[in-house]
């Protein structure tokens, strides 16, 4: 009698890496260490749309550890053009400028606003707690048949519209 054919749709696959995952030998790129390593944390905007009243990070610079702590405002000098789109951009398309941090309104939740660099990745988290930052919440549209309005608040209000 002849054997079956292996099935390999729809049949099982070995596991190879339980081993590792169950004994804690696994790498995860959380465990990498290199010596002089940095890390990075981002606070990001707990609002929808909203002004940015103050920021101020200098308290965050003072905590031990922390390397640097930057602002839209710190990196203007350094990053003179918004980053590219992913699609394609025609004239008859607006689309809102791509920048690395807010700097003067948020226009999603968890919008990054400042970033902080320290020795340690909870040295960096903590020194997030320092950092002052007022908003002043804007109207919010989340319904696309709203957002077309007349009346819709704008999302981006340099483009005048909320259609592209």
């Amino acid at each position: 009698m002849t054997e079956a054919p292996e099935r390999y749709v729809g049949g099982g696959v070995p596991r190879k890496e339980d081993p590792a995952l169950v004994t804690g030998r696994a790498n995860w790129t959380d465990n990498i260490k290199i010596p002089g390593m940095l890390h990075m944390a981002v606070l990001r905007s707990p609002f929808a749309h909203a002004k940015i009243t103050n920021l101020d990070v200098s308290a965050a610079l003072d905590q031990p550890g922390v390397v640097a702590a930057f602002t839209a405002n710190d990196l203007a000098d350094d990053w003179a053009a918004a980053m590219p789109c992913a699609w394609p951009v025609t004239e008859d398309i607006k689309m809102p400028d791509h920048w690395p941090l807010a700097k003067d309104e948020v226009n999603f939740m968890g919008d990054a606003v400042a970033v902080v660099i320290a020795d340690g990745k909870y040295t960096v988290q903590d020194a997030l707690e320092f950092i002052e930052v007022d908003y002043e919440p804007l109207d919010v549209v989340v319904d696309m048949e709203e957002a077309i309005k007349d009346d819709a608040p704008l999302v981006h209000e340099d483009l005048g519209t909320n259609t592209s």
